[in-house]
């Protein structure tokens, strides 16, 4: 993660960012997760949420006008429900995505993008409620990885140049279910994400 950053840094100085080429902004939004699992026991969905910051980075002196680079840090819940028992996932999260922008009027723009993310787990529980007793359990690194890979997609509207609505999705591309729990049931488990974000960029 701290390597990705570093990267991400140097290519933006190599490229000569300026003020006009790079914006900030806030985001936060609404998840609904689930835990899609290979034996065909997936998880029900689990309500979470994200917040965090965000930056884009102007690619029309590189590529062509209306691209860019969206780039987020955030703190994200996600989860899933299997009957008496729920996960927690609570990730760091580095959403990568290269994004383009269409202008529909003065005010209103079609924005929508696809890149990788990449989270590290900090917070983890699996909450069992069974015979009127509730069992907590911390799950990183016990049960499942921290390191988490996938894809997110993501498709909106900006307003007035400040406000921008989406939609996304994000699809692991890992087994974060440790391999010492084979023994118990050899299957594997992905977290799922579909979410509706808003940002305001500064």
């Amino acid at each position: 993660m701290k390597r990705f950053i570093i990267v991400l840094m140097a290519v933006m100085i190599s490229m000569g960012v300026s003020a006009q080429e790079l914006r900030l902004g806030a985001t936060g939004g609404l998840n609904f997760a689930w835990a899609h699992v290979d034996d065909g026991n997936s998880s029900g969905s689990y309500i979470g949420f994200q917040l965090g910051a965000k930056a884009e980075l102007d690619l029309s002196n590189v590529v062509s006008n209306g691209f860019y680079i969206d780039g987020k840090m955030v703190y994200t819940l996600k989860g899933g429900r299997w009957a008496t028992h729920h996960y927690n996932f609570g990730y760091l999260e580095l959403p990568i995505a290269f994004s383009y922008r269409h202008p529909v009027s003065d005010d209103v723009s079609l924005i929508g993008g696809l890149g990788p993310y990449f989270g590290l787990g900090i917070l983890g529980k699996s909450v069992n409620k069974a015979d009127g007793a509730k069992l907590k359990q911390d799950i990183f690194g016990s049960m499942y990885k921290r390191f988490d890979l996938g894809l997110n997609y993501q498709a909106g509207v900006e307003m007035w140049d400040k406000w921008q609505f989406f939609l996304a999705f994000e699809h692991s591309l890992m087994n974060i279910r440790h391999k010492h729990l084979d023994e118990v049931g050899d299957y594997k488990v992905r977290p799922l994400n579909f979410y509706i974000g808003t940002a305001y960029m500064f």
